[in-house]
């Protein structure tokens, strides 16, 4: 009885607390709201007070109030703007500073599809073979289709050692894939660089935009200033973006002071417009070439961008992945909030890329198989000829390479001596650590090289 008063008393105080929300809403907010929007307010209150004095069970107020918010979220049909619980949140302030756990995939909605932007290096899902522009189907042997992506990634995240199964629509095979990975921390070592042998450039990757990622790649620019490098190659394939403020300061690294970086432009009628220039003068000035793919996104857009409309270097590669709108996250309490869509951001020269994409300078596809090769690569794969072969102490050597040629042709599979080459190295570096660039089978890192040495 005690227990019930209450919770009794709960729900009048909330009740208490509604009312005085919407007869005290502050006066701007109604200003600028629609003419129904007082209507529909009235409807939610009133929605409200009928499953307190109404319905027949015990109701929960965080969940009705988090479904609400949820619901409001959701109806703006936009996949980046959402609801942040207490879980959802954490996990954000887990991404940005670099440290989450689940198998290490950037994902989105687009056409109604489950796509991946891009895997992680050295995460589980980058180990599996999971790629830029596969498609989730099945989680967990549920459609994915149809989802939100809220729901999608924490079915996808989970408990440590835990696993999960997720089908992949690939371009180029007739029949789904599935991996299944076991989650595991993911930590995103966000900048890597060193020299390229046999010259005087610089490679620098940058994995994503995080909240060490400027001062990461403020040391690797001074490396290569101290070397002597006249010419650098910045990597930003399969980079999914992140912080905003982050992919402009690394930007001002590459620019003349004054010069554009990326405007931002808000609600229409808002006023809402902000040019970002550069503040401080260059750290890098010598000649530079940006690798693009379709896994490059936002954050990392944005420096293609800058790099490219200020005459700064050319973009090598393919088409970029087209997210071109400018989150922000506003808090309701210490451990929840909402991230929300708060502008579109255009580059130097005025173009708007959402959905659209960077098209590089000079267009060069990464590699791609013959059909022969696909079909046998699905042999390969439901036979585990690579994982037969190759132990975890095997190196990756000439004679190796023999032997696993003569293995699969044992088994009656004829893969070409390239592709057979690639298979059995990337499972290998699967076990040990992957080098930072690959001259031997990097199409597009050796034609920026091509491109910087002319």
């Amino acid at each position: 009885m005690l227990k019930k008063l209450k919770e009794r008393q709960v729900h009048l105080l909330l009740l208490a607390f509604l009312a005085g929300l919407f007869i005290g809403i502050n006066a701007s907010f109604l200003s600028s709201a629609a003419e129904p929007a007082h209507k529909y307010l009235d409807y939610f209150h009133r929605v409200y007070q009928l499953i307190v004095t109404e319905y027949v069970d015990e109701s929960s107020p965080r969940d009705m109030f988090y479904g609400a918010i949820s619901g409001m979220m959701n109806a703006l049909n936009d996949p980046f703007s959402r609801f942040l619980d207490e879980k959802s949140y954490e996990e954000l302030k887990e991404m940005t500073t670099g440290k989450f756990l689940g198998v290490g995939i950037e994902i989105t909605i687009r056409d109604g599809q489950v796509m991946v932007v891009s895997p992680i290096d050295d995460s589980p899902a980058k180990k599996a073979g999971i790629m830029s522009g596969d498609v989730i189907t099945k989680i967990n042997d549920k459609q994915a289709k149809g989802m939100k992506l809220e729901k999608i990634e924490k079915m996808i995240r989970g408990l440590p050692k835990s696993s999960v199964k997720l089908q992949i629509k690939r371009e180029g095979f007739d029949e789904p894939l599935v991996f299944e990975m076991e989650r595991a921390p993911v930590k995103i070592n966000s900048v890597e660089y060193d020299m390229i042998e046999g010259g005087n450039i610089g490679y620098l990757r940058i994995k994503n935009f995080g909240s060490e990622t400027t001062r990461d790649a403020a040391k690797a620019l001074k490396f290569f200033n101290s070397r002597g490098a006249g010419r650098i190659v910045i990597d930003l394939r399969n980079n999914p973006g992140g912080l905003l403020s982050s992919s402009i300061e690394i930007s001002e690294f590459f620019l003349d002071k004054g010069k554009t970086i990326v405007s931002t432009r808000g609600k229409e009628g808002s006023g809402r417009v902000q040019v970002f220039k550069s503040q401080n003068n260059q750290l890098y000035k010598h000649e530079l070439i940006v690798l693009v793919n379709n896994g490059t996104a936002s954050a990392a857009e944005i420096l293609s961008a800058a790099v490219r409309d200020n005459g700064r270097g050319k973009l090598l590669g393919v088409t970029t992945f087209g997210k071109g709108s400018v989150q922000k996250s506003f808090n309701l309490d210490d451990n929840i909030g909402v991230a929300i869509t708060v502008a579109k951001y255009y580059t130097p020269s005025g173009e708007l890329i959402h959905k659209k994409g960077i098209k590089p300078d000079y267009i060069v596809p990464s590699e791609k198989l013959s059909a022969a090769d696909l079909r046998n690569l699905k042999i390969v794969r439901e036979k585990k000829l690579v994982e037969e072969f190759a132990t975890r102490d095997i190196n990756y050597t000439p004679q190796t390479r023999e032997s696993f040629q003569q293995q699969l042709k044992k088994n009656g599979v004829s893969l070409s001596a390239k592709t057979a080459d690639f298979v059995l190295r990337d499972w290998i570096y699967r076990f040990k650590k992957r080098p930072l660039y690959d001259l031997e089978f990097d199409t597009q890192l050796n034609e920026a090289i091509r491109h910087l040495g002319k």
